[in-house]
């Protein structure tokens, strides 16, 4: 646990990087840092207790601290600059660059380098018997005025300079804006934020809501990737593996899901993209329960603190099994996410939600959005006569076609023309209506500590 404690900085360097606990146990093993019998850390022992560690940090423990430290400095070093490796082969350059052999030196003083140099100098004129010039040799810089070779030493002072800073960067705490080798300053200050497209009933539009957001981040200009869990392929085939990433779900890891590390394990890889931010996350029907799961028992405030960065959205039909688990899955998000953005998506592919004004989902929806500022948007269905013939077209290619396009794909003029019309508004009304939201998780901004300070640096 020590161990864990003294690197838990670098440890979560390398998860956010991509290393797997097993990859990370193996590191920590070339390196010395070993369980008590000297045998490699357990994947499962480690993440526990990196968990562990993280929740003391919160409680007010000593997080990080090298105080009573019993791992070697020269050992946590070496974790440090394997932890900048990772992932990072520019890293590698800085980490060479600073010389193991040069920091003893740089222990005992910036200016002991340079002086030594001139020591020969000095003991050269001993014949004129003055005892103490050989004796001040620190001091020598001010009695031999006359010897032009010291006076120049000065400028290789700049040499040690950055290995100075090298030597301060294992300590996690200190850490400047630029500096990406705690987690810290990804949970809020500096954190691009996360969107979820998730309900547990299928059928509600949830890929269709995804392809609203990825054609309008495209129009828009905004980057960003997309993780895809389901067990077929939707918007990976459509936009392809470069812009969509697909995890499948097959029945046998819905069969394995519930208990055993392995479980939680599949999911652990999500929580460095938190930190990063930048993605989409669109959950297919019965998945947002386990990632439920695992963030209540996998320190889920670690990577995203209360969720100031992470924008949920819900889509509902009038189908009654649709409202209830979207309603569900609203309350839910409150328990892992206190401060995050929730957003009731009422799809009308299934008939107007006029309908349910006097219902029990009515009164609900009110209570959540006067007291819980959970907010609502509208999801209207395409009406325009040539919308089934586009069916596996991507809707940011749709936004741009013209009534020759849609002529070449089998409609008389007179059709294309009304239909491009229908398609048009259509398409603007959602882009005016997901385009804060988007702009708004995926533009860095800081905490609230930091925000005044940041805006001044920025003028």
């Amino acid at each position: 646990m020590q161990a864990v404690r003294e690197s838990y900085a670098d440890i979560g360097l390398m998860r956010e990087r991509g290393l797997s606990w097993a990859e990370i146990s193996d590191v920590l093993a070339k390196l010395g840092v070993t369980a008590r019998d000297n045998q490699p850390i357990s994947p499962v022992t480690l993440r526990s207790a990196f968990f562990l560690v993280g929740n003391e940090g919160r409680d007010g423990g000593a997080d990080g601290e090298d105080v009573g430290g019993t791992t070697p400095r020269e050992t946590l070093d070496a974790v440090h600059r394997a932890a900048l490796a990772a992932g990072q082969p520019a890293d590698n350059e800085d980490a060479v660059h600073a010389p193991d052999p040069a920091e003893p030196d740089m222990v005992d003083g910036a200016t002991d380098g340079p002086p030594e140099t001139a020591v020969p100098e000095p003991e050269l004129p001993p014949v004129p018997e003055p005892d103490p010039v050989p004796e001040p040799a620190s001091a020598e810089p001010t009695s031999p005025s006359d010897e032009p070779a010291p006076v120049p030493e000065p400028s290789p002072v700049q040499a040690p300079i950055p290995q100075a800073e090298n030597s301060r960067a294992p300590v996690p705490h200190v850490s400047t804006s630029q500096d990406s080798t705690t987690n810290r300053l990804w949970k809020g200050d500096r954190m691009l934020g996360t969107i979820f497209v998730l309900n547990d009933r299928g059928g509600v539009g949830k890929t269709l809501l995804s392809h609203h957001l990825m054609a309008t981040a495209m129009l828009e200009g905004l980057q960003l990737k997309v993780v895809e869990y389901e067990v077929n392929e939707r918007l990976n085939r459509l936009f392809g593996p470069e812009v969509v990433e697909h995890r499948r779900i097959t029945q046998d890891f819905m069969n394995m899901m519930g208990s055993g590390d392995g479980f939680y394990e599949f999911w652990d890889q999500i929580g460095p993209e938190l930190q990063r931010g930048g993605r989409l996350f669109d959950f297919g029907g019965n998945i947002s329960q386990w990632f439920f799961n695992w963030a209540e028992v996998s320190g889920f405030d670690y990577y995203v603190g209360e969720g100031e960065r992470l924008t949920f959205m819900v889509p509902v039909t009038v189908d009654l099994a649709s409202l209830s688990t979207g309603m569900n899955t609203l309350e839910r998000i409150a328990t892992i996410a206190p401060k995050a953005k929730r957003v009731l998506v009422e799809n009308g592919f299934s008939g107007p939600f006029s309908q349910l004004d006097d219902s029990q989902y009515a009164r609900r929806k009110a209570e959540m959005v006067e007291r819980e500022g959970v907010e609502v948007i509208s999801m209207a269905p395409c009406t325009a006569p040539a919308w089934a013939r586009l069916t596996g077209h991507r809707i940011d290619e749709v936004a741009q076609m013209t009534r020759e396009d849609l002529v070449k794909l089998g409609m008389t003029p007179p059709v294309a023309s009304r239909s491009l019309i229908i398609i048009h508004e259509w398409l603007r009304t959602m882009r005016q209506a997901l385009s804060p939201y988007l702009r708004d998780a995926f533009n860095q901004s800081a905490s609230p500590a930091a925000k005044t300070g940041a805006r001044q640096g920025a003028l």
